[in-house]
């Protein structure tokens, strides 16, 4: 998130203050947009800790711990079913 704020620093000519405070209404409008498994995920992306297998995780809740979010996915859109029937 640091780099952000030194980008708009550098770029936009923003105090560092205004800086850091326009990254955290950024940060707050995007998250109140998102759904909660998604929006805990914002400043974890923004520091460099993108974590796709967490993040698609949230698809579909429940599920065994051998089912990849892959295996979600397809479930919801008419592919295998719990039962391994398609």
């Amino acid at each position: 998130m640091q780099a952000l704020i030194d980008e708009l620093v550098a770029k936009a000519g923003l105090t560092p203050e205004a800086a850091a405070k326009s990254v955290e209404t950024t940060i707050g409008f995007v998250k109140s947009k998102l759904p909660p498994f998604l929006a805990d995920k914002v400043e974890d992306l923004l520091n460099g800790k993108f974590d796709l297998g967490s993040l698609l995780g949230g698809f579909g809740g429940g599920g065994s711990a051998d089912e990849s979010p892959l295996d979600k996915l397809s479930g919801m859109f008419g592919g295998k079913t719990e039962e391994g029937k398609a």
